[in-house]
């Protein structure tokens, strides 16, 4: 079973490995800061005060966005079903990259990716912890770890910052609304004006919420719609670390097993993904 021993041309990378990240990542918040200041001199000479602080709070945002991706993307500590299951896959993996101090957090999801990860934080679906077998399951838990070895960390970081503050805003727009609903059929049912008034008010102070956030939604929305790139990208990056580790012939059988066993349509991303694994294992 994969990670049991290590095959024929598979590289044992040395410990510590996995935390040569946040050097680069680092690296990535200097330059921020070094463009922030600028812009926030630059927005000073116009606005003067207002506009540095502007530019700065947007920036904290932004910067901290990571911190919030397990309340925006629904992370979970393993059940203790998925933990018996998950132990041994995430040691082995973690062994063979040479990597440790890795948290693995599970995202109720059906899909075989989990979203994006960041710092130190791997995340996968409870679809894959439940129901793959060991060896796949190592493949799957070595290509989300492949997101966050080495420099690979800086993209995952990068889209994190991006895509979260869409996610965040979206989700915080969708609340505002949701009440509005629920009341107008009390309301129907109520037969009395008292009902009407309180659906008037709560669609009024979601329309607020709405126009006040409507500026930065769009422009979280747009770039997050540019890190689609991004993680295409970082995909193809983390399938190469899971190859290189010794885990491509697994990792290549659970997507092919997905393309077979997919609904209707024929998943186009997963075939490209199949085909450039097997380019990568020759």
């Amino acid at each position: 079973m994969a990670g049991r021993g290590l095959p024929p041309g598979a590289r044992d990378l040395p410990p510590g490995r996995g935390g040569a990240g946040l050097g680069p990542v680092a690296a990535v918040v200097g330059a921020e800061a070094v463009l922030v200041a600028a812009a926030g001199f630059g927005l000073h000479l116009v606005w003067p005060v207002w506009g540095a602080v502007a530019v700065v709070a947007v920036w904290v945002v932004v910067l901290a966005a990571p911190l919030g991706a397990g309340r925006v993307y629904g992370y979970r500590e393993p059940d203790s079903a998925e933990r018996v299951r998950l132990a041994q896959a995430w040691r082995d993996v973690q062994r063979r990259a040479g990597a440790g101090a890795y948290r693995l957090v599970v995202v109720d999801s059906e899909e075989l990716n989990a979203c994006m990860p960041f710092g130190r934080t791997v995340a996968v679906t409870s679809a894959s912890a439940r129901s793959l077998p060991p060896g796949r399951l190592e493949a799957v838990l070595a290509h989300e770890l492949g997101h966050l070895l080495g420099w690979r960390a800086v993209p995952a970081f990068v889209h994190a910052q991006v895509t979260l503050p869409a996610r965040a805003l979206l989700r915080a727009l969708r609340r505002s609304w949701s009440p509005v609903g629920p009341m107008w059929r009390r309301a129907v049912a109520w037969h009395r004006p008292i009902g009407f008034v309180l659906v008037f008010l709560l669609a009024l102070a979601a329309a607020a919420v709405t126009v006040v956030a409507a500026v930065p939604t769009g422009a979280a929305y747009a770039a997050a719609w540019g890190a689609r790139l991004l993680s295409r990208r970082g995909e193809g990056r983390a399938d190469a670390v899971a190859v290189r580790l010794g885990f491509g012939a697994e990792l290549v059988a659970v997507v092919e097993d997905r393309i077979e066993h997919a609904g209707e349509g024929l998943p186009l991303h997963l075939v490209r993904r199949a085909q450039g694994l097997r380019r990568r294992l020759g």
